[in-house]
């Protein structure tokens, strides 16, 4: 009797991982608008694999030159020009999401005219990007201006912290939320519960990655699933390396 119990319950797991397998394969490119690609940092990898995710994520670097240097690195340049992923995209609807790495007071301004600047040039709408950046107080500049700006949540994992540094970590962010100055908190997954239970009555929008899973992890794991079903959650970033990661 024992033994037929435990196959039982070995088959009914089985089944269970089945059936959820099957979900998230079914769930797969049916979320463009959702589900963006992490770390689109070369122009191979976006004409790679543009068509299976039409909305992106890139790294910047602003330089004293006025450039926006695609580089997931301040100190490394490989010569190329955001202006060229917009030239790539000005005939298309793609949004695209910055992560921009040197935001300063210092820069603010020249930054966004720079911005400004590029978006005339390839007659893109400023509604197309998100500008994500830690330092949420110069954001403000680019938020009264009609950008989508974003806030990028800088702490540990939940997990390596102890329950008052939480509590801390979420009572700076409330100072972030009630400041105005960004439209949106960007953190890693390992955050959106926490989050989200702190700020699901509040004006906000929340972008995460979930940059060490595909589409099918994501799809298959019990907070992705909740992702997806969340409305006020706007943007989920995953891995897809393809052939030109950088």
């Amino acid at each position: 009797m024992k033994r037929k119990i435990f196959w039982a319950i070995v088959l009914a797991a089985f089944a269970g991982i089945s059936w959820q397998a099957l979900r998230a394969l079914g769930e797969i490119d049916k979320h463009p608008g959702k589900v963006w690609l992490h770390r689109c940092n070369s122009l191979e990898k976006l004409q790679e694999k543009h068509a299976e995710y039409p909305n992106f994520e890139v790294d910047l670097v602003y330089r004293n030159d006025g450039v926006f240097d695609v580089t997931h690195d301040s100190l490394e340049s490989i010569n190329l020009n955001f202006a060229a992923y917009l030239k790539n995209v000005q005939n298309d609807t793609s949004h695209i999401w910055l992560d921009v790495k040197n935001l300063t007071k210092a820069n603010a301004r020249a930054m966004k005219l720079s911005l400004d600047s590029l978006l005339l040039r390839y007659n893109i709408s400023k509604k197309r990007l998100i500008i994500e950046s830690r330092n949420w107080q110069e954001l403000g500049t680019f938020t009264r201006d009609g950008y989508f700006t974003s806030c990028y949540v800088d702490y540990d994992k939940p997990s390596r912290l102890s329950k008052g540094e939480i509590q801390q970590a979420i009572k700076q962010l409330q100072k972030v939320v009630t400041s105005g100055n960004v439209c949106a908190l960007s953190f890693a997954g390992w955050w959106y519960d926490d989050i989200k239970q702190a700020f699901a009555n509040q004006p906000i929008a929340l972008l995460t990655w979930e940059h060490r899973k595909n589409q099918f992890e994501l799809f298959f794991s019990a907070r992705g699933k909740r992702m997806i079903e969340d409305p006020q959650l706007q943007v989920i970033l995953v891995k897809d390396k393809g052939h030109y990661h950088r």
